[in-house]
């Protein structure tokens, strides 16, 4: 039975409290760009919560913009947990002390044997045998790290309420496709998409109620009934259209339903190229965030999906970090022009702010709008 607080949102699934500004609104989000911005080294930011919490949210401040995709900050616990479950290399440690952490997708985590687990125990029981394998956490205490994450986000939470912050989600789950293809590592992946598809089928089967219920309980657990999925290994740049169809399309669309009916408001955040796949959308419930990395075609989004979701993007990493201000100007311009009318457009970063971006430059997208 869906609960009291859950009905309620099901009346305003689709709406976007951000989308009731005066102009064209300008959502962001970034972590080790407030650490650079800050002063703050990559790794203290890294291993001090308190210290990341701060750095974001004065960063995030100073730039002027209307909200934050997400207010829980990343951690390496929480992308090995659902995100990219591949080791980390981490600065101060693996790398120079003014690096940011680095995946190291070459090394498979997830073994071909582990598919019949997930698909017969589902995700969250695979973690207790997932967890060690980072020696982040030993099967028994991987619940006090779940614990500690949720502390946290609480208190990420209250320093964004005392800001004044307009937060977009409660709660960011991985597309299991992609999280499988980190595990694996791509090429495993892929080869195993043509050699022992029952295997994969079933396995992204099985993760998929621990998804979905994760995200539905978080979303609820921090107050705000929105939840972002992140998808980017399965664009039309790097699978052929009948693997789509078959291994990605399905679990996506359950997904986007499921918290539709759960009464949540969904945002597709699509790494990579989606140009090809983006027909595909044009059958998902309308009302959804369709947010773009800078490589998807906004125009042709536009275009294909007409006025059924709001578009998000896309301004690249690159005009953020190298470009000058009049040019990121210009190029939020442009984009306003093109496809920007109130209601059915949110200005953003291709993906997050780099960490080597001008302040300058992600304030010249909100004097964008201003104008």
């Amino acid at each position: 039975m869906i609960r009291s607080d859950q009905q309620k949102a099901q009346q305003t699934a689709g709406k976007w409290p951000v989308l009731n500004a005066e102009r064209i609104p300008v959502v962001l989000y970034f972590d080790f760009f407030a650490a650079a911005r800050q002063g703050v080294s990559p790794r203290r930011f890294i291993d001090d919560p308190i210290v990341k919490r701060n750095a974001v949210v004065e960063t995030f401040l100073e730039t002027g913009a209307d909200s934050f995709v997400i207010g829980r900050l990343p951690s390496p616990f929480s992308y090995a947990a659902g995100g990219f479950p591949n080791r980390i290399r981490l600065p101060g440690q693996d790398l120079p002390e003014t690096s940011m952490w680095q995946f190291e997708e070459c090394e498979e985590t997830i073994f071909v044997e582990d598919y019949d687990y997930i698909a017969s125990q589902g995700w969250n029981s695979f973690l207790e045998h997932l967890l060690p394998r980072f020696a982040i956490a030993s099967s028994e205490d991987h619940r006090g790290f779940i614990e500690s994450s949720q502390a946290e986000g609480l208190k990420d939470l209250e320093a964004w309420k005392q800001a004044d912050v307009q937060l977009m989600c409660g709660a960011a789950v991985t597309a299991p496709f992609e999280v499988l293809t980190a595990g694996r590592t791509m090429f495993n992946f892929f080869e195993d998409l043509l050699v022992r598809p029952g295997k994969v089928m079933a396995a992204l089967e099985g993760m998929l109620p621990d998804f979905i219920g994760g995200a539905i309980e978080a979303a609820y657990f921090y107050g705000n009934p929105a939840v972002v999925i992140t998808a980017h290994r399965s664009c039309g740049s790097l699978i052929s259209p009948r693997h789509f169809e078959q291994f990605s399309l399905p679990f996506l669309r359950k997904m986007v339903d499921a918290f539709y009916q759960a009464g949540l408001n969904v945002m597709l955040h699509l790494d990579c190229d989606w140009t090809k796949n983006l027909p595909y959308l044009k059958e998902f419930p309308p009302g959804m965030i369709i947010h773009t990395d800078g490589s998807t075609d906004l125009l042709k989004a536009k275009k294909v999906l007409k006025d059924k979701f709001i578009l998000m993007g896309d301004v690249p990493a690159l005009l953020l970090a190298r470009g000058s201000p009049e040019e990121v100007k210009d190029y939020c311009l442009s984009l306003v022009e093109a496809i920007g009318r109130r209601g059915e457009f949110i200005l953003s970063s291709g993906c997050d702010v780099p960490m080597d971006a001008k302040m300058e430059n992600v304030q010249a997208m909100i004097k964008a709008v201003q104008r």
